[in-house]
């Protein structure tokens, strides 16, 4: 198993900020087939996560710790069930404050 953390948290908006890294991406989990995922992240928009074949993705609002692909895309290493309700707002929140100058360090 890699050592994972800590990974900054991001949601669609900063993919492209973070290509070749490991990150979080706090999601729901729109659509499943086979090994490709459509997601929901915290600020609304829709990202393609390749799913590894160990996941089980049990709830409807997940963690997804992956590596984002020059596609814009995630490959999942692992997930983190997060229950059947998850304030997306608040979550999209912590991401921004997190990727901002003030918030620099203070979720690492």
């Amino acid at each position: 198993m890699s050592n994972l953390g800590p990974e900054p948290r991001i949601n669609s908006r900063n993919l492209s900020k973070f290509i070749n890294q490991t990150v979080r991406l706090t999601c729901k989990i729109v659509q499943v087939k086979g090994d490709m995922a459509t997601v929901e992240a915290s600020d609304g928009g829709q990202v393609g996560v390749l799913l590894s074949r160990d996941m089980h993705m049990a709830d409807p609002f997940v963690e997804i710790i992956g590596t984002v692909k020059e596609d814009n895309t995630v490959k999942a290493l692992t997930s983190i069930n997060l229950g059947k309700t998850l304030d997306m707002k608040a979550v999209d929140q912590v991401v921004e404050l997190a990727n901002s100058s003030k918030g620099s360090g203070v979720f690492t």
